[in-house]
């Protein structure tokens, strides 16, 4: 593992063990402020997706006070993260609500008192593979003496399905968990949205006029300090297609820099930096493997197709769930029979699809509502 991501990881920790908990004693002799809500990540250095209705709709009621703390811990220097988490501990202190969508170590580094209100709109639907503490390699061995999701009293999912398996990957109680919709799944719902997403594509992707888009987005797999790169002959899939076909690529930000690096290879040319969201309008297939996009990709009634030629070694390593089979689309374990398996999603007439069980099972709450609830949710806790 990068020498300097391991000195990181040691300084965070420290930071978080000992500075932000004394940070947060010391800030509490303010009252709380029940109309504070302070929006926080440390994956991003602006609002994420996952946050953005949240915010225009406790923005738009004039109730609150809102303040914004970002930051991109991975690209940050020691002293920039240390500084950040800092500043957030002296809000977190006297804010009436915290909103977060991913681990966030500061909203855990200390015992909050119960007046403030943390909620988790985390960034993913469904429940596919196993993740936090039920996954072996996903949180570092060095936090799990404690709990990184503590805190948290409200942590919103996709549908009823979800909500066991994430008490269990966060060691939260149930009712902890709710199923009142992911907040930005509400844009799905748009159609306007939907036909700008489709208008910005053509835009950047005229080629694409008068043939199937296909989408492949794979998991992210590896860690933050050693990605590693998915291996598809995507030229090769493109080929054996025809033109009637483009054939697309959307990698997590993290492996980028790995494709760069890696001269020569076929994804290079394939590369779309369009938010994946934003390309669920336009695709006309997805290939997906354990990422678990595949639950907002099926709220479009789309088909799917499932490549997973390491199954038996990811669900020994990882595991999942959920079955496999649940998920309605081909399941393909050989590259060189994923082409056939495309051109039959293709042809699927989405009136064909059984999927309705599988969606209101796993996705059900997901109903262009979800921001709403979450909402109420913050108004009748505070």
């Amino acid at each position: 593992m990068d020498i300097r991501f391991q000195v990181k990881q040691v300084i965070k920790q420290a930071v978080q063990s000992i500075v932000l908990p004394v940070c947060y004693r010391m800030s509490l002799s303010r009252e709380v402020d029940r109309k504070l809500v302070v929006f926080a990540d440390a994956h991003h250095n602006s609002r994420p997706a996952a946050m953005e209705l949240l915010y225009r709709q406790l923005k738009k009621s004039g109730k609150y006070r809102i303040a914004e703390h970002y930051l991109d811990y991975a690209d940050a220097g020691a002293a920039a993260v240390a500084k950040h988490s800092i500043r957030f501990m002296k809000l977190y202190a006297r804010a009436g609500a915290v909103v977060i969508c991913d681990n966030f170590l500061p909203a855990a580094s200390c015992r909050k008192q119960g007046k403030t209100k943390v909620v988790q709109l985390w960034h993913a639907c469904g429940c596919y593979k196993k993740f936090g503490y039920d996954a072996t390699d996903d949180i570092p061995e060095h936090y799990h003496g404690a709990n990184v999701y503590r805190n948290a009293d409200l942590v919103t999912v996709s549908g009823n399905a979800a909500v066991r398996p994430f008490a269990s990957a966060m060691r939260l109680p149930e009712h902890c968990v709710r199923a009142t919709g992911v907040s930005r799944t509400d844009l799905y719902f748009s159609k306007t949205w939907r036909q700008r997403c489709v208008t910005q594509f053509m835009d950047r992707y005229p080629q694409a006029k008068g043939k199937k888009v296909v989408l492949w987005a794979p998991t992210f797999r590896g860690n933050a300090g050693v990605p590693e790169l998915p291996s598809l002959d995507l030229e090769r899939l493109q080929k054996t297609l025809g033109d009637g076909y483009l054939v697309l690529a959307r990698l997590h930000p993290h492996l980028i820099p790995l494709l760069k690096n890696r001269r020569g290879s076929s994804l290079e040319a394939c590369i779309c930096d369009i938010p994946a969201e934003e390309l669920y309008p336009v695709a006309d297939v997805l290939i997906a493997d354990y990422s678990s996009l595949i639950y907002e990709y099926l709220l479009f009634r789309k088909p799917l197709v499932l490549y997973v030629p390491d199954l038996a070694a990811y669900r020994r390593k990882r595991g999942f769930y959920m079955q496999i089979e649940e998920i309605p689309g081909e399941v393909v374990m050989e590259e060189s029979l994923l082409a056939d398996a495309v051109k039959r999603a293709a042809s699927v007439n989405d009136r064909d699809m059984p999927i309705d069980a599988f969606l209101e099972k796993y996705m059900g709450a997901c109903d262009g509502n979800a921001t709403a609830r979450i909402a109420a949710w913050i108004a009748d806790a505070l």
